[in-house]
């Protein structure tokens, strides 16, 4: 059958109002809506996952959002939180007229996620040798080494050495201390003969097996240990990151159960 050729010149989707798309303004760099919901009904499907590592104003998020696919955008500049995160808010909430809204009849539901990504746990001395990033304070290090170790990082508010759990019985403690026999059998005393504690520190004067419900692990060693050299694929084990409640009000899109949910912590994903 007669029929025109393909092309990839697309002018029936420039938009004369691409200034209200999304409800922000990125002048020379906001894509039409229209234009990501074509590319996307190309190469993808309902559920799929959409990734933008420059995000820009959060084009390709609210629009995979609005078409049931699952999103990640990655984005350095501030435009993050000046842009991309209040656009998603807005399209999650139903309160985004513009853009393809209408042609998905989207009414909103769904949420996301936002990450802060940290700087490096570890950088060299004037040596050469490696140590913990100047950066990091007491509780950054202390999460850090938690999600490394496995541990849920959840400091209590009484017990110093109580900075996170594997089990009810079962805790970490990470300091850059230099510990004393006289230090980790304090620390041995306390723990009891019912719990395990492992610490983490930067040295320790003492045989680690005088205290059987204590391990003792040095630090960096024990980060470095952790890590993954010479690899070509650094693959991230994030299956286990934990949900949010879902809020008062809030919907949800019923893609693999996504909740909303804005964490200060820009890397973030979506439902």
């Amino acid at each position: 059958m007669a029929g025109e050729p393909l092309t990839t010149l697309w002018d029936d989707i420039l938009s004369n109002n691409l200034h209200a798309d999304g409800g922000v303004y990125f002048p020379k760099g906001k894509k039409p809506e229209a234009l990501l919901k074509r590319v996307l009904e190309l190469a993808t499907n309902p559920g799929d996952w959409v990734l933008d590592s420059f995000a820009g104003s959060g084009t390709t998020g609210a629009v995979a959002h609005k078409m049931g696919r699952r999103w990640i955008m990655v984005e350095l500049g501030e435009h993050c939180h000046t842009h991309i995160i209040p656009r998603l808010r807005r399209v999650i909430d139903g309160e985004d007229p513009s853009g393809v809204t209408g042609a998905t009849n989207w009414k909103g539901g769904g949420g996301f996620r936002y990450y802060r990504l940290a700087p490096s746990l570890l950088e060299r001395d004037k040596w050469g040798n490696w140590v913990i990033n100047k950066e990091y304070n007491a509780g950054m290090l202390a999460e850090a080494v938690c999600k490394l170790e496995g541990f849920q990082y959840a400091p209590s508010d009484t017990v110093y050495w109580q900075h996170g759990h594997s089990t009810e019985r079962d805790f970490i403690y990470v300091t850059t201390a230099h510990l004393s026999h006289e230090q980790l059998q304090q620390l041995s005393d306390e723990v009891g003969p019912d719990r395990t504690l492992l610490v983490l520190c930067t040295a320790f004067r003492a045989k680690p097996d005088r205290y059987p419900n204590l391990t003792v692990k040095k630090i960096p060693k024990a980060v470095l240990s952790r890590c993954e050299w010479g690899h070509d694929d650094y693959s991230l084990r994030v299956e286990n990151l934990p949900k949010a409640p879902l809020k008062k009000g809030q919907m949800d899109l019923g893609l693999d159960g996504g909740k909303a949910s804005t964490p200060e912590g820009g890397a973030s994903h979506g439902r």
